[in-house]
């Protein structure tokens, strides 16, 4: 069978399409997370670091997730974060200061085994005194 110039020219269009490679990269890595892969599951969360503002919503949908989970410092502080900023997700202060005192409370049981460093440590808990101050609960 000949290739035709249609078969062609939809071939380039495919490999051409990034975003739509992508799109159906992330959907695959989704059915994935569903069936219960962790590393699935970190791949859709770091989407807020590594994929841009369209992909904020999915990033959002898999750190909260994983952040229910509670056993990963970097992911309740990730969880803090996109409440704060409103990141594929409705701001929403309260919830942001929850997720950062809980990222901090992991980080100290943790001790030494701790994933977060001192100075990360130490921004939680500027942001937590910014906003228990902000909501008035100081």
């Amino acid at each position: 069978m000949a290739l035709t110039w249609n078969d062609i020219k939809n071939g380039w269009k495919h490999w051409f399409d990034f975003a739509g490679r992508r799109r159906a990269r992330y959907a695959a890595w989704e059915k994935l997370a569903e069936q219960g892969s962790e590393e699935a599951k970190y791949r859709l969360l770091m989407l807020y670091r590594d994929a841009g503002e369209e992909f904020y919503p999915l990033a959002f949908k898999w750190t909260l997730r994983v952040a229910k989970e509670g056993a990963d410092c970097g992911v309740l502080l990730q969880a803090a974060q996109m409440f704060e900023a409103g990141h594929g997700t409705v701001r929403n202060e309260e919830q942001a200061l929850l997720w950062f005192e809980r990222a901090l409370s992991l980080h100290i049981l943790r001790g030494n085994k701790s994933a977060l460093s001192a100075g990360t440590s130490n921004y939680i808990q500027e942001r937590i005194q910014f906003l228990r101050a902000k909501l008035g609960r100081e």
